[in-house]
């Protein structure tokens, strides 16, 4: 008996939902290997994150039957990544991409929306800030990530940008202003 075809819609559904509970395990291919995906991440700066995360996707692929090819880029590389795999239409089958940037290569993703209805029924609705960027003319085109996400905290103080830089971000950015966007 041959196993299912792997597809990418599923292998987020599936990796979302299992990325808590997988165990590590070494992959192990079989004549029914349900077929390969090739990821590109960021490259970590924390030392071992990219092991951890390679374990986790690993044991994932094991126990899918999915051959996993794993690249990893640094920021600038995989930014240019971005733009050179949607120019060729052609490249990785997941690519990790800064929530900001999903905006611009709407028209190159495939509508997600099948997997974010089960992922925000499972664990409840995403911020606004994240539907803003994920959500495209009616229709998700990605999952909300953590790299380049939109949710990072304030890094400045208010009170030293005015004293030292001259800007009153209280003023540039009106209570008034703000609400009318939530």
């Amino acid at each position: 008996m041959r196993g299912k075809m792997f597809t990418r819609r599923r292998f987020m559904a599936t990796s979302a939902a299992a990325s808590t509970t997988m165990i590590a395990a070494p992959f192990v291919k079989t004549a029914h290997a349900a077929g390969k995906l090739s990821i590109g991440f960021w490259d970590h700066f924390v030392p071992d994150a990219n092991k951890t995360s390679d374990a986790l996707i690993q044991a994932w692929a094991a126990k899918e039957k999915v051959e996993v090819q794993i690249d990893r880029f640094t920021a600038n590389k995989a930014l240019l990544t971005i733009a050179a795999e949607a120019q060729a239409k052609s490249g990785h089958d997941i690519l990790s991409i800064p929530s900001w940037y999903a905006a611009g290569q709407a028209d190159n993703l495939t509508a997600i929306d099948d997997v974010m209805k089960d992922l925000i029924a499972e664990n409840g609705a995403v911020s606004a800030g994240a539907e803003y960027l994920g959500k495209q003319e009616g229709r998700w085109v990605a999952v909300p990530g953590t790299w380049g996400n939109s949710n990072f905290p304030c890094v400045g103080r208010i009170d030293m940008l005015k004293q030292h830089a001259g800007l009153d971000v209280l003023k540039m950015y009106p209570a008034k202003l703000l609400q009318q966007w939530q």
